[in-house]
This record gives C-alpha cells, sequence and structure tokens, in this order.
C-alpha cells in the first residue's frame, strides 16, 4: 500500500476555489480504484478534518494544530516539522494541494504540489508585507524544489516557468471542473427562484458573482459600477447578488454599493453553505466574472454547468478557461463591462445560445479527468524515486 500525505493548510477549510479542488479529490480518493493501491493521510487540524473527511473511511487522518497562525510559523511548520511528519509517518509522497500558499522546500519522500497560480506576481497590494516578501522572494525558489508541478491552466503553467524558472517538463496542466453531481440545470427555474427569495429575499431577476470580497483583485467594485449604467439603460429591474466572506478591503466595496442609486438592488449575502451555490447559478439571469486575476476560475464552469449564461473578464486564464463562445470584457472598463451584459440579457437568442454552448464547455471537463491524470504523476514520480535509489 502507497501512503501518500496531504496537508491541508492553505484550503480555507474548503471556504475557497483551492479548498473544492481539494474537497474534490479526497471524494475521489478515497474511492475504487484507488483505496485499494493509495493510502491517503489528511495532515491538519480537526476543523480540517471535520470538513474534508466527514463521511469517509478509507482517508486518515493525523493532527495538527495551531502550525498556520502566522505566516512567519506556517513558513518554519513547512521547511522543518512536515519533513520529519513525513520520516515518521513513512510515507511514499508528499502531496501538497495548496502549493503556491504553503510549500516545503524539502522532504524525505517525493514532494508534488499543485500551484494555481502566481497572482502575488501580477496584482500589487494583494498581500500584506510579509505574505509578498515571501511570495515574490521564497515561493519561486521551492517551487523549483518540487519533485512534480501540476497546475491548473496553460497560463498559470507559462508562469511558472517564467518566474519560477522550471523546465516545462516537470509542469503538467490539470484542468479542474464542475461536479456534475451537484452542477447541472435545474427542472423548474420558478421553483428555485421562489426558494431564493424565501431563503435570500432575492426578488428580481438577477445578475450572480460568487467571490470573497477582495479589492481590488476581485474587482466588484468595477462590477458594481458597471452594474449602475446597466440599470440606467434597461427597462427591466434586477438584482444584482454577491455572495461571499468579506476579505482584504472590503469595506471599500461595501461602500461603493451604498453610493449607488440601485443599491437596494445590490445584495451582499456573506458566506454561503455548499448547498445553496449550485441553486443561486441556476436562478441567475447571467453569472459575471470580472476578476483581474484568475489562476483558473472554477465559476465560470459550476455556473456553465448549471445552464447560466457566463460573461467573464479577458484577464489571466479565464479567455482559457470559458472558451472561445464566451463574451469577454476589459475589467478595467465599466463600459465594457455593461455591454457585455447587455449583450446577453437585452437578446433572448444570445442567452439562449450561449447557454447551450456553455452546458456543451462544461461538458468538456470532470473531475474523474483531473483525479485520473493527477494519480499518473503520483506513479511516474513514486517510478522514478525507484529509480534513482
Amino acid at each position: 500500500m502507497i501512503k501518500i500525505g496531504c496537508p491541508s493548510f492553505g484550503t480555507d477549510c474548503g471556504r475557497s476555489g483551492i479548498g473544492s479542488y481539494f474537497r474534490e479529490l479526497l471524494d475521489r480518493f478515497e474511492k475504487t480504484p484507488y483505496a485499494e493501491n493509495y493510502s491517503f493521510e489528511l495532515i491538519g487540524p480537526k476543523k480540517d478534518r471535520d470538513y474534508y473527511l466527514e463521511g469517509k473511511k478509507n482517508i486518515s487522518w493525523y493532527q495538527v494544530e495551531n502550525a498556520d497562525n502566522s505566516p512567519m510559523q506556517n513558513f518554519f511548520w513547512n521547511q522543518f516539522k512536515l519533513p520529519k511528519i513525513c520520516r515518521e509517518r513513512g510515507y511514499d509522497l508528499l502531496f501538497l494541494p495548496a502549493a503556491n500558499r504553503r510549500i516545503c522546500g524539502w522532504a524525505p519522500c517525493p514532494s508534488i504540489g499543485t500551484v494555481h497560480d502566481l497572482a502575488t506576481l501580477h496584482l500589487k497590494n494583494k498581500y500584506d508585507f510579509s505574505h509578498a516578501v515571501f511570495n515574490r522572494n521564497m515561493l519561486p525558489f521551492l517551487t523549483r524544489r518540487l519533485d512534480s508541478i501540476i497546475t491548473v491552466s496553460q497560463f498559470s503553467k507559462d508562469d511558472i516557468i517564467k518566474f519560477a524558472q522550471v523546465p516545462p517538463e516537470r509542469v503538467t496542466v490539470i484542468p479542474l471542473a464542475a461536479d456534475s453531481n451537484r452542477f447541472f440545470p435545474g427542472k423548474d427555474r420558478k421553483v428555485i427562484k421562489d426558494r431564493m427569495r424565501e431563503k435570500f429575499s432575492i426578488s428580481k431577476p438577477y445578475i450572480l458573482y460568487i467571490s470573497r470580497l477582495e479589492h481590488p483583485g476581485k474587482n466588484h467594485v468595477n462590477l458594481i459600477k458597471a452594474f449602475n449604467l446597466f440599470r440606467e439603460e434597461t427597462s427591466t429591474a434586477y438584482q444584482l447578488v454577491l455572495p461571499g466572506p468579506d476579505r482584504e478591503r472590503s469595506d471599500e466595496i461595501h461602500a461603493v454599493a451604498q453610493t449607488s442609486p440601485f443599491s437596494q438592488d445590490i445584495k451582499f449575502l456573506g458566506f454561503i453553505d455548499n448547498a445553496d451555490v449550485a441553486d443561486l447559478y441556476r436562478g441567475a439571469e447571467l453569472f459575471v466574472l470580472p476578476s483581474f486575476f484568475e489562476g483558473f476560475g472554477l465559476p465560470v464552469l459550476e455556473a456553465m454547468a448549471c445552464g447560466t449564461p457566463v460573461i467573464t473578464s479577458d484577464a489571466a486564464s479565464l479567455p482559457e478557461v470559458s472558451g472561445p463562445h464566451t463574451p469577454h470584457f476589459d475589467p478595467s472598463s465599466c463600459e465594457q463591462i455593461k455591454k457585455a451584459m447587455m449583450q446577453v440579457l437585452e437578446n433572448t437568442e444570445t442567452r439562449e445560445w450561449l447557454s447551450a454552448q456553455s452546458l456543451a464547455w462544461a461538458g468538456l471537463y470532470s473531475w474523474e479527468k483531473t483525479v485520473e491524470q493527477t494519480m499518473v504523476i503520483f506513479d511516474n514520480a513514486l517510478k522514478q524515486n525507484k529509480k534513482g535509489k
């Protein structure tokens, strides 16, 4: 039995795209055929065990608390304590699912990390000083120390090759996917909209953007300004629905919304349960992802899989992930965002065509493919390690 250690630090206990990625992998690692040949062990605190391992019998847990309380603490834990745990627990392989956030420079077994993006090298003021120093000075060096690197888009692979100076053959693109068991078109949109009205007080047709409230990177401010322009020109009273927890400089986002002439129709839902995400997509007239930077942009595929029309910014990986059929816009232009909204919402034929194209596009991706390709990387690393001994 091959034993693989999987630290959960940096995955936000499931409350982020990286957390969704880790959960989807663990859900499948736990099942046949992988559970027959591999023994996976989650390394992390009790709260992560309770979230990621609920209902799972084939994945063990090694408890580590208070290793992630500060940037300095998690850095030293990953460099010194984690390698010691790998040796003591007898891991044949170390898998770091959030290697762009938590990464070690050496391990006594092969190490594979998923580097989702190098956003900090593109977005100024995204992180505080200590995080910025680590990401700009240490992250490229530590990334080069991994035996194999997984990333989620060609855009991110190009970044890793450029900034971390990693040979292309050591970086493999394995895309994410929308879980087909959760994200699919609703049978009765009226029932879904009624449920959204009862639970979230969404009383009008709505435009949706699901993301943590982080300014300026996630670009809520320009979306709100574009929504103002859209409402001034349209005859339909749409709402703008913005689920997601408050993060860096979220007060600036709320302030812009409060000064909007349509502030009563801008709804902040805060953090939402996974059970509500799919119906929020299904009930929306349009999903918008206006971000200045995404390593992948998983909500794009989730919305598409629900049959919801999507428009995105033309930044970073988003054109690659959203496909050639999707309308794109300059995220710094409120006017372009507004025009893309009107292009879809003011034309029924365009909306129906886009919905059909999006469903087909989302169907090209699956978590089963993602896991299969990930296991190939694991197996290759193990084989290389045997040859080297």
